[in-house]
């Protein structure tokens, strides 16, 4: 009979390639990513889920529009988790800051914070566009 040991070293050759890649790709998906930018990244998505909360039937844009600062401030505070600091900055459709007052909660200096961007529209006849910049970080 022929002499099938060459065949069988290439199969086996063939399945270790396979299972040191199965290996690898199994790593990659199980092992979750550096804990900093999960934690960035669920601090932009609570950001940005407070802000559309807060902009539910055109709320935000009419505190904006009112100038009432205290009121969006007093919302954030109630919107977002304890633990998180934030602050506001809001700007008109020519990207003049219109909040005359600090919207924060407390100071993120020297903190590792995360930046998110939000636009709203007023829902009156006289239509009026806000850009509102959030950063957000981690209370220690």
């Amino acid at each position: 009979m022929l002499d099938n040991r060459g065949q069988t070293r290439i199969i086996e050759a063939f399945l270790a390639i396979a299972v040191v890649f199965s290996a690898l790709i199994i790593s990659a998906v199980t092992f979750p990513s550096s804990p900093t930018l999960t934690k960035q990244k669920s601090l932009a998505s609570l950001g940005i889920q407070a802000l559309i909360e807060l902009d539910i039937n055109g709320t935000l844009g009419k505190l904006v529009a009112q100038e009432n600062w205290t009121a969006i401030k007093q919302s954030l505070d109630v919107v977002l988790p304890i633990g998180v600091s934030f602050n506001l900055t809001i700007y008109d459709e020519n990207l003049i800051q219109l909040n005359s007052q600090v919207i924060q909660n407390t100071n993120l200096l020297g903190r590792e914070t995360v930046s998110v961007q939000y636009f709203c529209a007023t829902q009156s006849q006289n239509i009026q566009f806000f850009t509102l910049r959030m950063q957000l970080a981690w209370t220690r």
